[in-house]
């Protein structure tokens, strides 16, 4: 859990609010707790999404669908504010690490508790889908390992059956490595795109490994439409029921019930011993406790490292990152520009703990090599917070550089050009850890623990991207997208702008705000938060 930072809420209608959970491209999650004691998690729709008719609509859907399921399986809706700003939602609370975070904290699950668990979630997905839900983007980060057992998050992306195509054509939604492949080369989701998921779920619960491995957007698609998983290491009869779940003809994938049947589990989930090692070993949360110290607003470019991601993640994180939702057109570009990606350190996968859902381009033409390439924009960034000069100066990957009042050595220093009172930034442009864009007024930084984050010219705070870890950087594409990247690539923020025509510009303001605009028109602009 994070510690509440000076601009975080410290109550919600009638939650006090103990800490922050989790932060993505949609809104924040909080531990908050109602005068009675009960904690609750409470999500709250960023501030500038608040207006945006779009985004209320998604988060009005999440909070509908929500509220139709109730059972054990799933994190009840408890309280909403749909109507007026600001916009949030309570679920309850359950404490427990995710599965993504039991892998990497433990390695794969031994084999009966692995049966046990694909049980337990075909299950609860019979459940969901009996009240005509499609859940839409099942992975290992949004299943929840309680005390009471396992449990499905995030809803933030689900939809009725009668829904399932409203999707825009040409895209799929989901998690890359986890969306079916009808989804990828058609847009079309049903109930057996959630088998698929759910058996890809399994696999790397089974091996800890990227069942369909690491790569570009493009290339896990690609292995995704044409290739089986991995399953080295499972046993024949579970590899065989999970290449079922993941069969690429969707009316040959079992359902739900009859994952339960095939499974012909009879143990006791929360009292196997793996699984209490497992939920022994996550950190606990005193829910009773007052709230921590707020952290004061930075008054430097960089800000202390924020506390690693704590195995316990709430509902929210929509896209994607579920996350963070992060709707997000990836341009494609010419091979010799993809960068390299890093690979994924530790047992387990740390691609999977924090990947919000992507819309991708559909892969019909994907036999073509990967043809529809949604490869991240590598660029040049314009400075490091190692010292602040004009920022048309172009940095060094060290951190320094020379501004065009800098003196050579042993040349006598000239006065330093004034910054400028705004500063417009055509795409392609991408800011490494530690470099920033920097204008009169503002001053955008990608700093080294993650987090996008604008200052104005006395170092105080005024907007951030939330987003946290090692090695990020962020993205002003030419689809007019602002995207902040993990280390690997996947996207966890971005500013939903993107457009297949591309054209915008991001402008760092005289006012102090960051804003993308074409022809004029403001496609987004940053609230301040300080």
């Amino acid at each position: 859990m994070y510690p509440l930072q000076e601009s975080d809420p410290t109550n919600i209608g009638r939650y006090r609010i103990i800490g922050r959970l989790g932060s993505g491209g949609m809104g924040s999650v909080y531990l908050g707790r109602t005068p009675g004691g009960r904690p609750a998690a409470v999500k709250v729709v960023n501030a500038h999404l608040q207006g945006d008719p779009a985004a209320l609509h998604r988060f009005r859907r999440e909070v509908e669908t929500l509220g139709t399921i109730r059972n054990a399986f799933t994190a009840a809706l408890i309280d909403a504010e749909v109507n007026t700003p600001p916009f949030w939602m309570a679920t309850e609370y359950v404490p427990g690490p995710t599965l993504a975070d039991a892998v990497e904290m433990s390695g794969p699950f031994p084999v009966d508790l692995g049966r046990a668990v694909l049980a337990a979630l075909a299950e609860g997905l019979a459940d969901v889908h009996v009240h005509g839900v499609l859940h839409r983007d099942i992975k290992p980060q949004n299943v929840i390992l309680s005390a009471t057992g396992p449990q499905l998050i995030d809803f933030g992306i689900a939809r009725s059956e009668a829904m399932s195509n409203i999707t825009q054509v040409g895209t799929a939604i989901g998690t890359p490595g986890f969306i079916a492949p009808e989804s990828i080369t058609g847009g079309e989701a049903g109930p057996a795109s959630d088998v698929f998921a759910l058996g890809v779920t399994m696999a790397y619960c089974l091996t800890g490994r990227a069942p369909y491995g690491q790569g570009s957007l493009a290339t896990v698609s690609y292995r995704t439409v044409h290739e089986e998983m991995d399953l080295d290491g499972i046993p024949a009869e579970m590899a065989e029921l999970i290449t079922a779940c993941a069969h690429k003809d969707p009316a040959r994938r079992p359902e739900p019930q009859r994952i339960v049947e095939f499974c012909e589990t009879e143990t006791d989930i929360v009292r196997h011993p793996a699984y209490q090692r497992i939920i022994a070993m996550a950190p606990s949360v005193d829910t009773a406790t007052a709230p921590p110290a707020v952290s004061p607003t930075p008054t430097a470019p960089d800000m202390a490292p924020r506390p690693g991601v704590a195995l316990l993640e709430a509902a929210l994180l929509e896209a994607p990152a579920t996350v963070a939702a992060v709707p997000t057109r990836l341009m494609p570009l010419p091979a010799q520009t993809e960068p390299v990606v890093t690979p994924v350190r530790g047992t387990g996968s740390a691609w999977f703990r924090r990947t919000p859902f992507i819309v991708i381009g559909a892969v019909a033409a994907v036999g073509v090599a990967a043809a529809a390439v949604v490869a991240v924009v590598a660029l040049q960034g314009s400075g490091s917070t190692a010292s602040a000069k004009d920022p048309r100066a172009s940095a060094s990957r060290d951190g320094s550089h020379r501004g065009a009042g800098d003196a050579p050595a042993g040349k006598t220093p000239t006065t330093p050009e004034p910054l400028p009172q705004s500063l417009t930034v055509q795409a392609r442009r991408t800011l490494e850890a530690g470099e920033f864009l920097q204008a009169a007024h503002v001053k955008l930084v990608m700093q080294k623990d993650g987090n996008l984050v604008s200052y104005d010219e006395n170092g105080r705070s005024l907007w951030s991207s939330l987003t946290v870890g090692e090695n990020y950087k962020a993205v002003f594409q030419e689809d007019n997208n602002l995207v902040v990247y993990t280390a690997d690539n996947t996207p966890v923020w971005a500013t939903n702008t993107g457009s297949a025509e591309g054209g915008a510009v991001l402008e760092l303001r005289a006012d102090g705000d960051i804003a993308i605009t074409k022809d004029g028109q403001e496609l987004f602009r940053t609230s301040r938060t300080g």
